[in-house]
């Protein structure tokens, strides 16, 4: 199953029309080799993608009825994913034009 999802990924159609990577370009590599054990690897291609999958679960707790979970909590964690991306994304990009 593994060989058929890295063999079907979508393309970013935003790189195919404008030739820059998007903020999201990448996750799909991070997601599948997070799948296969290599967690570095993974951290390196998308370093965003571990707080967002902590955002993801802490939401689906507090929607399945944690009462535990702030909506407090749950903004800050989204600001703290927007802003790794948003970082990660920057520092790309001038790595690539420089």
């Amino acid at each position: 199953m593994l060989e058929w999802l890295e063999a079907h990924q979508l393309s970013c159609w935003i790189k195919s029309v404008i030739g820059i990577e998007c903020p999201g370009c990448g996750m799909q590599r991070a997601v599948l080799l997070l799948i296969k054990g290599e967690f570095l690897a993974s951290f390196r291609i998308y370093p965003g993608l571990f707080p967002l999958l902590l955002f993801f679960i802490l939401a689906v707790l507090k929607i399945c009825g944690m009462k535990k979970i702030q909506p407090g909590l749950l903004k800050i964690m989204g600001f703290v994913c927007l802003a790794i991306i948003l970082i990660s994304y920057l520092l790309k990009l001038t790595i690539v034009i420089n």
